[in-house]
């Protein structure tokens, strides 16, 4: 990238249904590298083959993709092969490497996926931005989310925005997945967004960490349960590669606003770790 930056960029996505009819999603992602990469969407059952092209200038050290969630054989493991003892699973200047992954039900979730092969000593550029997100859909196209101040399932086809939010040292990196555009489109936010929604929307955030640094996610206003939970939270711990998924109707309870959104780690803060989720009528 211009900053010199690494990222992931999106060539080429195409589904094939059960039946065989093929599907190109490739216009629903940005033009361009982008911080996080691409999100990736399957749903439990999914299987999915993921081909990397290096595109990294001037350089012929290798790049890799490494997934967290999915299953996957060993040559399919982004890792190179003084640490796997297989095979270099990377990909070098005219040579890509594919992987394969399957979404095995109990998946389901939002992942991590990331570089594990760049630099020396060749164990990934994650720190330079070669990460994104694998989100896991379940079969039953449903999730627990705290709405009104009761439990429900949600159907997902109701969501109409999610928002990825990675935690990086300082700084947030964001990207939108908005589902109200025909077919679905993928935003970047960069660094430090605001999101929004209109008043009543249930929206979907996924909150990841990467880096060195420990974080506390805290939304204003807003309160979701944890997986597995039943009682009602506005703030969570986000370690390197932790991460948490949840569901809010936007201004429930308190309206409109820019509803202020930060790690509440107070160095982290005021080095302007923070952002907005403004709620508009």
């Amino acid at each position: 990238m211009p900053s010199g930056q690494l990222a992931y960029e999106m060539v080429s996505h195409k589904v094939k249904s059960s039946t065989g009819k093929e599907s190109d999603l490739t216009d629903r992602y940005a033009s361009g590298p982008t911080i996080p990469g691409p999100t990736l969407v399957m749903k439990e059952g999914d299987v999915a083959e993921v081909t990397l092209q290096h595109g990294i200038a001037d350089s012929a050290l290798p790049v890799s993709i490494h997934v967290h969630g999915v299953h996957f054989k060993i040559d399919s493991d982004g890792t190179m092969k003084v640490l796997n003892g297989v095979a270099d699973e990377a990909a070098f200047p005219d040579k890509p490497y594919t992987y394969k992954w399957t979404a095995a039900p109990g998946t389901a979730g939002t992942w991590a996926y990331h570089d594990h092969a760049f630099g020396n000593p060749m164990l990934g550029a994650e720190d330079k931005g070669l990460f994104g997100t694998l989100i896991i859909n379940p079969a039953s196209g449903k999730v627990p989310a705290l709405i009104d101040g009761k439990i429900v399932d949600v159907d997902l086809a109701d969501v109409k925005r999610e928002f990825i939010i990675w935690m990086h040292e300082t700084t947030f990196w964001g990207q939108e997945l908005n589902h109200i555009i025909e077919g679905g489109k993928e935003i970047p936010l960069w660094t430090n967004p605001t999101v929004g929604a209109r008043l009543g929307e249930k929206v979907r955030f996924h909150v990841m960490g990467i880096g060195t640094a420990f974080h506390t996610f805290h939304l204003h206003a807003h309160r979701w349960i944890e997986p597995g939970a039943t009682a009602g939270v506005d703030t969570v711990n986000i370690g390197p590669i932790s991460r948490t998924s949840f569901i809010v109707k936007a201004g429930e309870g308190v309206g409109p606003g820019d509803w202020h959104y930060h790690c509440h780690v107070i160095q982290h803060m005021q080095s302007g770790m923070m952002g907005d989720f403004r709620v508009i009528e």
